[in-house]
């Protein structure tokens, strides 16, 4: 699918070079100078992370974009930043999961146009802007093993093929894992989440920074579900968010973005008529407060998305899906932590010949607790239950024990 394509492997390997040909020698010895140490030019840190919970080959709840299962997951990421100058920084992230290929997952320039301006401008492959998860997606930041629904749980909507009529879109609610549509690409393949976490596409950003508020604003190839990299066919996605903190320990944040999700191979192939052109419009609102041992957290979004069909003709969809969360996490001590989140996604309803009006996919709920310890400054481990519940598809219920390990450097 095009907005899951990698980088060939001859730019991963030139990328990696790259990287590696960034760290600088050896500095001799310098005789001592007056005024604070300088900052270091290469700044190197990793994270090897593990999960392991019973194999899901039939219900497929945590199935990723990835094409993989997120609690079954063995990740390497190396991240490196070089600093060229004062205000000009390059960032790289290296991806190794499951096995896979090595990934450049991240590259891209920061550039700050003046010390003195609290703004930063950001250009390649760079993080996302929406919502507040996305930047804590990774790593003991998160509270529990898996990933929201909104962020993760596939739906039956694919950028590579599209249904002819409101029934073939029914017909797949429940099997995101698998959908397949007779419009476009004939190969079964995964859905798309409501907005992805574990892609990030190629464009620029700039954020400007204050002591209470943070504002954001990008533009990028893809769409919020479907961020694109070297996809010449991609459209543009335009995304922002603007947090401010509140008195007291809390912070609230609003985003929005808009982009093609539906790809232009498989829009050729269906009628104008219906003036819906495969855009996707997302909307969303996040908070956090923390006191004392305490952290609750909570975010909730909604994704528009226009389907234009084969027939009748000149005919079209306007689908809506709204997801939301809540979490909270307490320390009774500094070495343990105890977090649980809950979580619902909605779809919005459709009629078709076949099937009664309903939902275009099938709800879900989860819930997900974890108790982590942390063996050392570098080293957690985790353990937690998995709840779900689906109505549809062929499997309605079904829950996961989880351990995970994390080690970071």
């Amino acid at each position: 699918m095009p907005g899951r394509m990698r980088c060939p492997p001859v730019r991963r390997l030139a990328a990696a070079a790259c990287l590696a040909a960034a760290v600088p020698a050896v500095a001799r010895a310098q005789p001592p100078q007056a005024g604070p140490p300088e900052a270091p030019r290469l700044l190197i840190g990793g994270e090897i992370a593990a999960s392991i919970a019973p194999q899901d080959d039939e219900a497929f709840f945590n199935y990723t974009d990835y094409d993989q299962d997120g609690l079954r997951l063995a990740r390497f990421r190396l991240l490196g930043e070089w600093r060229a100058a004062d205000v000009l920084r390059f960032v790289g992230e290296l991806r190794l999961e499951n096995g896979r290929d090595v990934e450049l997952a991240a590259w891209y320039l920061r550039w700050r146009p003046r010390r003195d301006w609290p703004l930063d401008v950001q250009a390649g492959r760079i993080p996302p802007v929406i919502g507040a998860f996305p930047r804590r997606a990774y790593g003991r930041d998160n509270a529990v093993t898996g990933a929201p629904l909104m962020y993760q749980y596939l739906t039956s909507l694919r950028t590579d093929a599209a249904p002819a009529t409101a029934d073939d879109l029914l017909r797949m609610r429940g099997r995101g894992w698998q959908p397949f549509f007779p419009i476009g690409s004939p190969a079964i393949g995964p859905g798309l989440a409501l907005v992805s976490s574990t892609e990030w596409g190629t464009g620029a950003e700039a954020i400007w920074r204050a002591p209470r508020v943070e504002i954001a604003g990008a533009v990028t190839r893809g769409a919020p579900s479907e961020p694109a990299v070297f996809d010449d066919g991609a459209g543009v996605q335009w995304s922002g968010r603007a947090a401010v903190d509140l008195p007291g320990g809390a912070r609230v944040g609003l985003s929005g973005a808009r982009g093609r999700w539906l790809g232009r191979d498989v829009l050729r192939l269906l009628p104008d008529e219906s003036g819906r052109d495969g855009t996707q419009t997302v909307a969303g609102v996040d908070a956090e407060y923390g006191y004392g041992r305490w952290l609750v957290r909570a975010e909730w979004l909604r994704a528009g998305y226009a389907l234009p069909l084969a027939a009748p003709a000149g005919a079209g969809l306007d689908l809506s899906a709204h997801s939301g969360y809540a979490e909270a996490r307490w320390r009774p001590h500094p070495r343990w932590q105890v977090a649980a989140r809950a979580e619902y996604l909605r779809f919005s309803h459709v009629a078709g010949q076949a099937f009664a009006d309903g939902p275009w996919d099938a709800p879900v709920e989860r819930l997900e607790a974890a108790v982590n310890y942390r063996v050392n400054r570098h080293l957690d481990v985790r353990a937690g239950w998995q709840q779900n519940w689906r109505d549809g598809g062929r499997i309605h219920r079904r829950g996961f024990p989880v351990v995970a390990v994390l080690y970071w450097f």
